[in-house]
């Protein structure tokens, strides 16, 4: 895990030095670093991002053009767009008797992220920041691969939870430095994995609609699997949540710092607690603590750029979407010893209903209810007495 780390935050921090003095967007604040991981992880994973970052570049041209779409319908747009590529390339993968793991999938939504920020900057600048960006992609995977090497392997390779020596890692494995530790299990089949995504994204969305709330897009429905695999990935979530939103207050304050720079240091500081965490607490699934890292710092972000009032509903939908996330991911897999919940027995189902109706309710009872557009019309002194 600590190359893998080592690799992300030195991105991330290059992400939000670049992003600070040029303004070039990089594909986003986490795409570069992320993808370093995941190439050395995969080395499919590299092609299969550039073919759909293309394909949803193109599709999101084509919607701007024909449609009135615009801001988060945008980055809805070409996630969805940016998926589709990567989740039918991987099927057929899979057709085909090759590994790639549930890593994969999770790196489907990198695409339409770069694509939705390539967006957002002028024309003029679109190609000295790709350049940026492959430019710092080529450094970071160049530092992981020479440190996945096989003096490193036997020193440090088991020093943490293995990542990029583990035996699932296309880079560990051409190399010869796989270490001896028993790769992850799956937790879930990864057609119900797509199918939990989905319904967040969906979830998410009318949450955010309705609330004016930023929940996350993947992070409840993700942190759901992880707790099927042990409960103290969770536990490490609420931790690296509470340490990084403290740190990004603490650091908005003292340096006036916001937006993507902000959230990528954010980011980099939470992945570098995870990695001391696991020195701590026992957790045994490496890559799993990576990314539960990377959805606390993305999550205090959002909390942090939330309005005051609406900060506090961040968490309860939170558990809004993660509860039945974490129901029907049970339904469909057997959890792991540290995992919860161990059985689906009636109090487990009720103590789960009563904590959604909670959450849901302390989310309505702090928020006033949109008027409908019937009703501004009725009152506008343009509806000529309500009369449309």
């Amino acid at each position: 895990m600590w190359v893998a780390t080592l690799v992300a935050v030195i991105g991330l921090l290059s992400v939000g030095a670049i992003t600070q003095f040029t303004g070039y967007r990089m594909g986003g604040s986490i795409t570069i670093p992320v993808l370093a991981v995941y190439s050395l992880k995969n080395f499919v994973m590299l092609p299969v991002f550039v073919l759909s970052a293309a394909a949803a570049y193109v599709g999101l041209w084509i919607l701007r053009r024909r449609t009135l779409i615009f801001g988060r319908d945008e980055l809805i747009a070409a996630m969805v767009i940016g998926t589709a590529v990567p989740v039918v390339t991987l099927f057929f993968i899979l057709q085909l008797g090759l590994e790639v793991g549930v890593v994969a999938f999770l790196g489907s939504i990198l695409p339409g992220l770069a694509a939705y920020n390539y967006h957002r900057i002028k024309p003029e600048y679109r190609r000295n920041d790709l350049l940026a960006s492959v430019g710092l992609f080529v450094t970071l995977t160049a530092l992981g691969w020479v440190l996945v090497s096989n003096g490193y392997a036997r020193e440090f390779g088991t020093l943490t939870p293995p990542v990029l020596f583990s035996s699932t890692a296309d880079v560990a494995i051409y190399k010869g430095v796989v270490v001896p530790i028993d790769p992850e299990s799956v937790i879930l089949p990864r057609e119900i994995v797509a199918g939990l995504f989905a319904g967040g994204l969906v979830l998410s969305e009318r949450l955010r609609g309705r609330f004016g709330v930023r929940v996350g897009i993947i992070g409840a429905v993700l942190l759901a699997i992880y707790a099927l695999a042990s409960y103290w990935l969770v536990i490490l979530y609420v931790l690296l949540l509470a340490l990084s939103f403290g740190f990004i207050q603490l650091s908005n304050y003292l340096t006036l710092r916001y937006g993507r720079v902000l959230l990528g240091v954010t980011v980099a500081v939470a992945i570098f607690a995870a990695v001391s965490l696991t020195f701590v607490v026992p957790i045994e699934r490496g890559l799993s603590a990576f990314f539960t890292a990377i959805l606390a710092g993305v999550g205090a972000y959002n909390a942090h750029a939330s309005a005051p009032f609406e900060r506090r509903l961040v968490l309860p939908l939170q558990i809004v979407v993660f509860v039945p996330a974490l129901i029907v991911a049970r339904l469909f897999s057997a959890p792991q010893p540290r995992g919860f919940p161990q059985e689906l027995t009636l109090p487990v189902l009720g103590i789960a209903a009563v904590l959604w109706v909670a959450a849901l309710g302390i989310a309505y009872w702090y928020t006033v209810s949109p008027p409908s557009e019937e009703e501004v019309l009725s009152a506008s002194v343009l509806s000529e007495g309500g009369e449309t």
